[in-house]
């Protein structure tokens, strides 16, 4: 089992990532609002402003989705769709995804008959 982490700086493309992935069969991801260190220094720290044009178009926050997938082909499917997906807008950075490797997972609560 894996756990896939993508960051995803163009909100546009989240719909379509989420969607995509549900056709895939990766179902449960979480999504979270996230803040790059980059981001944030350069909106709070005057000393760093020179440093905006170096984040994606200065946006403050970014997509951070994860997810546990069981299989390397569904993991490898998952990720051939967010890179071709990223790919499409025709712009250069549109985040960044990782893969740890997954040792537990269970479901929480009463478990349906």
């Amino acid at each position: 089992m894996y756990l896939l982490f993508a960051v995803i700086e163009n909100e546009d493309l989240l719909d379509d990532l989420i969607t995509g992935w549900m056709d895939l069969g990766v179902s449960g991801a979480t999504v979270i609002e996230t803040t790059g260190a980059l981001q944030l220094i350069t909106q709070h720290i005057p000393i760093f402003a020179g440093l905006r044009s170096l984040t994606s178009g200065g946006g403050r926050h970014n997509k951070t989705l994860f997810t546990a997938i069981q299989t390397d082909a569904l993991l490898n499917s998952a990720i051939s769709f967010l890179e071709n997906l990223c790919k499409k807008t025709g712009n250069p950075h549109q985040g960044v995804y990782f893969v740890a490797p997954l040792s537990h997972f269970g479901r929480l609560g009463i478990t349906s008959k």
